[in-house]
C-alpha cells in the first residue's frame, strides 16, 4: 500500500459529530424555558455559547484548558458521567454549569434556579444520548484496519474524549489514543502527533492524518511532514493560509481511495 503504514484520526466532528448534536441538545434544554416562560428556544440557545466560553476562559485553570483545547461546550455536559481526571473536578464543573445557565436565563429576563437545574440535567441527558459515530465511520475503519495501523489524535480532556469514543462504539478499533490532555498541549503542536507515532513505531512520513480542522489537523500534520486529508463535510471554502492538504473529502467513505492516491504519489515521487 505504498509508504502509508498508519492512519491517524481526529475525533470531534471527524469520527464523532460534535456541534450538530450539541445544537439539538441545547434546543431541547432551552425548550423547558420556552414552556414555562414563553421565550424563543432558538434565540436562547444562541446565547449559550458566548456565556459558556466567557466563563470557561476564567474558570479554574484557563491556561491549561486553552493549551489543550478543552472546550467550554464539553464542560456544560461534563460530570457526573465523566470521572475526575484533574480537569473535571465535579464541584467546579457544577458551579460552572450553574453560573453559565444563570447568565443565559438572566439574558432573557428569567431568574429561576429550579428551572436552571432542570435545564442542566436535560441538556446533559440529551447531549450524551446523541453521542454517535459519524455516518460511515465504522465501515471505513473496518476496511482500513486490514491494511493500516490506526490511532486517534484529539484535543480535549482525556476522560471526556475517551468517554465519547467508547459511547460512539469506536473505542475497540483504536489501540493508540492520544488526547491533548495526556501531554498538556494540543494540536497543532507536534507533541500529540509524535506521541501517537512513537506508540505506533512509525515515522510521520509513513502516516496520514485525517481531520476537519484546518489549523489543528492539516497544519499540525504539515509541520511534521505528514500527509493529510481534510474532512470538509460542510464543503467550506478552502483557506488560503498555511499548507494545503494532500486530499480533501466530503464523506468518510472516500478515505481509502484518498489514501491510495497519496501512497501512489509517494511511490512516484
Amino acid at each position: 500500500m505504498g509508504a502509508v503504514k498508519a492512519v491517524l484520526f481526529d475525533l470531534d466532528d471527524t469520527l464523532v459529530p460534535e456541534m450538530e448534536p450539541e445544537g439539538e441538545a441545547l434546543l431541547i434544554a432551552c425548550g423547558l424555558a420556552a414552556e414555562k416562560y414563553g421565550v424563543d428556544p432558538e434565540a436562547m440557545s444562541a446565547t449559550v455559547g458566548e456565556a459558556a466560553e466567557n466563563l470557561w476562559a476564567q474558570w479554574s485553570t484557563p491556561g491549561l484548558y486553552s493549551s489543550i483545547a478543552y472546550s467550554g461546550w464539553e464542560g456544560l455536559w461534563g460530570p457526573p458521567d465523566i470521572p475526575d481526571d484533574g480537569l473535571n473536578d465535579q464541584e467546579n464543573v457544577i458551579a460552572y454549569k450553574r453560573t453559565a445557565w444563570d447568565e443565559v436565563l438572566a439574558a432573557h429576563g428569567i431568574a429561576d434556579t429550579a428551572l436552571r437545574d432542570e435545564i442542566i440535567e436535560r441538556h446533559r441527558i440529551e447531549r450524551i444520548g446523541r453521542i454517535r459515530s459519524t455516518l460511515g465511520a465504522q465501515d471505513v475503519i473496518t476496511e482500513l484496519q486490514a491494511d493500516y495501523l490506526l490511532a486517534v489524535v484529539t484535543n480535549g480532556s482525556p476522560k471526556v474524549q475517551r468517554f465519547k469514543l467508547a459511547k460512539s462504539g469506536l473505542a475497540a478499533y483504536f489501540g493508540v489514543v492520544v488526547v491533548s490532555g495526556d501531554v498538556d498541549v494540543g494540536k497543532p503542536n507536534p507533541l500529540p502527533f509524535t506521541t501517537a507515532l512513537n506508540q505506533l513505531g512509525i515515522e510521520a512520513r509513513d502516516a496520514v492524518m485525517i481531520g476537519n480542522s484546518w489549523g489543528s489537523d492539516i497544519q499540525g500534520a504539515a509541520n511534521l511532514g505528514m500527509p493529510s486529508i481534510w474532512f470538509n463535510q460542510d464543503q467550506a471554502s478552502r483557506p488560503t493560509r498555511g499548507e494545503q492538504p494532500d486530499a480533501e473529502i466530503v464523506y468518510l467513505a472516500e478515505i481509502p481511495s484518498a489514501i491510495r492516491q497519496i501512497a501512489a504519489r509517494q511511490l512516484n515521487a
